[in-house]
């Protein structure tokens, strides 16, 4: 999608990897140490995308999901703010900055912000959308995540960006 192209393009630096929770087994080449697997558990993200939930692609900042439900997948990418090349104390206008070239790009309302999930989130709640694709954006002490969903809808999109939260 046009508006989560530009923000994964600008934030595509990563942390380090630990250790993550999987309902099932991975497929060959997944690591499911990698943080962004961490930062929703399987059996959580059950209750979004249907069990069983399987991480079925990593990379160092990405953990992408497959779920039970028909077409239903969510993507956790998670970037360390120290990775991203930004001087330290300027994460957060950093951050501020890609949500405003996101509304930039965005049709009015298609950009909103979503409270209580760390220190600001933003979600893409698209008016038009035939494919049930909704992401949202949080920043949480200098680190950032970007969660991306298909067949789950926006509430449920926005209660794994709280669990994301929760851990970061």
């Amino acid at each position: 999608m046009r508006t989560t192209t530009g923000m994964i393009l600008a934030l595509a630096t990563v942390a380090p990897a630990l250790a993550a929770d999987g309902a099932a087994q991975p497929p060959a080449g997944v690591d499911p140490n990698v943080i962004a697997c961490q930062k929703v558990t399987g059996a959580e993200m059950e209750r979004f995308i249907g069990a069983p939930a399987t991480i079925r692609e990593t990379s160092a900042n990405l953990c992408s999901w497959q779920g039970g439900k028909a077409d239903a997948y969510a993507q956790v990418m998670y970037f360390a703010g120290e990775s991203q090349g930004v001087p330290a104390g300027s994460e957060r206008a950093y951050f501020d900055q890609m949500i405003e070239g996101q509304k930039a790009q965005a049709k009015p309302g298609e950009i909103v912000e979503v409270p209580d999930v760390g220190d600001s989130a933003w979600g893409l709640k698209l008016g038009q959308n035939e494919t049930d694709y909704y992401a949202v954006y949080l920043f949480k002490g200098k680190d950032n995540i970007t969660i991306t969903t298909n067949g789950i809808g926006y509430d449920a999109t926005v209660g794994i960006a709280r669990l994301a939260a929760s851990r970061m």
